[in-house]
């Protein structure tokens, strides 16, 4: 549906707005949203607020994850916020500053690693509340990353929204999908998603480098109905946990699997590692 479209059938229902009216209010939510919004996109909230109802016809997806190919360009894909990494700045061979922040989304046939450049970048500044979020990202172009694996670039003439009112969220899987049970972690498992309870939260150590500037570390239990398992945390992540209690609920997503010096099992939370710290288990829609 165009923007066109939409402002039309909005006009047709609500005679006493004029054209420029509408426009104004449309280009006003789009504003606000810093960019997360289409103006078709921002039209449909416009066009929910007023009461004015559109038929089923929605804004699918153009392409599931499991049929991107490199090489596709132009490419439009929807999909749930399962993991997100800080933005990444860089210099240019010309001097210029760079910017990369990177994303992994889901739908029902997979995973897919997301990166977007420069001012795109900037999308990732609200980072935790991404998580879980489903967000569509058009205009994008499909390369093999330096692993092999897919990634979808959203460069310049690209575009990202956030919770797209035409997109309903029961169309992806829920976020817990994507979580592993304590009792079912493996060093294999090299990265994962999981959540719990922190039944034990160990004091913060400090300790010297090689190079003497300083590090810090904190360790935490963590349960569920699986088991518990040891959650290390390091150096700038030690804030997020600075003020943790017994008994807070926690959301870990990509969390680097490790073998302990005792031979169990631990988490170990790095710099790329996002963590959501709550005071309960949060209840979601199945």
């Amino acid at each position: 549906m165009t923007l066109e479209e939409i402002v039309k059938r909005i006009l047709e229902e609500k005679k006493t707005l004029t054209r420029r009216e509408v426009l104004r209010m449309i280009e006003e939510r789009a504003r606000r949203t810093g960019g997360l919004l289409t103006l078709e996109s921002a039209a449909l909230t416009v066009a929910s607020d007023l009461g004015v109802k559109f038929k089923e016809e929605k804004l699918k997806p153009k392409m599931l994850i499991k049929n991107l190919v490199p090489g596709l360009n132009d490419v439009t894909v929807a999909g749930r916020i399962i993991g997100v990494s800080p933005v990444r700045r860089f210099k240019r061979q010309d001097g210029r500053e760079g910017a990369v922040g990177r994303l992994i989304i889901a739908d029902e046939s997979g995973e897919l690693r997301v990166l977007l450049w420069d001012e795109k970048a900037d999308t990732l500044k609200s980072e935790g509340r991404l998580i879980g979020k489903v967000a569509r990202f058009s205009h994008g172009y499909v390369r093999r990353g330096l692993d092999g694996a897919l990634e979808l670039n959203i460069g310049v003439r690209g575009s990202v929204e956030v919770s797209p009112p035409d997109i309903p969220e029961s169309e992806y899987p829920p976020i817990e999908r994507f979580m592993k049970k304590i009792g079912e972690i493996t060093l294999k498992d090299g990265k994962v998603n999981v959540a719990g309870v922190a039944r034990r939260v160990y004091p913060l150590v400090t300790f010297r480098r090689n190079d003497g500037s300083e590090g810090k570390v904190r360790r935490v239990e963590l349960e569920d109905s699986t088991g518990r398992v040891t959650m290390v945390v390091w150096n700038e992540k030690v804030e997020e946990v600075k003020s943790l209690e017994n008994n807070a609920y926690l959301e870990v997503f990509g969390a680097r699997v490790k073998e302990g010096i005792d031979g169990n099992i631990e988490l170990h939370v790095e710099n790329k590692t996002y963590m959501n710290v709550m005071a309960e288990k949060p209840k979601r829609r199945k």
